[in-house]
């Protein structure tokens, strides 16, 4: 069984997972499966028994930064996943860019939701710049946008609860 994705899990729910050649942490890093991993949690190498967080959950979707892209994948049925998007940041060297929802400008903070359907093979991915927020060029100067994505439901599989987020430097 997996190990709990929640904070409170113990260092003997990783040893049950892993069943390693010795019951400590640095055997359980040393015999872990690097793609058991929630991404949402670890940074390699495991240095922390939090690494550990929801380890072994093999139903999990997975939302990456693919260039400008935020990807969706792994679902092991056809199910509806809901997406939420954020406006994370903007910094200027001169004009700003503006960034637009549905047409209208909106504000650093601005969120949005979109429903998909992804099934087992197939890839979701959308660029983090142009669908549901689209930016254009500062009149002026480089704006630095940042996007933010995760995700917040999901009809069959688990998922990271972590947001991902990808920079972009914008010009004339």
């Amino acid at each position: 069984m997996a190990v709990p994705d929640t904070t409170t899990f113990s260092l003997q729910d990783v040893v049950d997972e892993i069943n390693p050649t010795t019951d400590d942490l640095v055997d359980c890093v040393s015999d872990a499966t690097s793609g058991d991993y929630d991404t949402t949690y670890y940074s390699s190498p495991a240095t922390s028994l939090l690494e550990f967080r929801n380890y072994g959950n093999s139903a999990q979707l997975t939302l990456v930064v693919t260039g400008d892209n935020f990807v969706v994948a792994n679902a092991t049925a056809l199910q509806s996943i809901q997406l939420e998007f954020e406006y994370i940041s903007q910094s200027a060297t001169g004009a700003t860019a503006v960034v637009r929802r549905s047409g209208f400008p909106v504000s650093v903070g601005a969120t949005t939701q979109i429903n998909i359907t992804a099934g087992p093979g197939g890839v979701w991915n959308t660029s983090a710049f142009s669908a549901p927020f689209s930016v254009s060029n500062p009149t002026s100067g480089v704006a630095t946008i940042t996007m933010g994505c995760k995700i917040n439901s999901a009809a069959t599989d688990s998922f990271p609860t972590g947001q991902v987020t990808v920079t972009k430097d914008f010009t004339i």
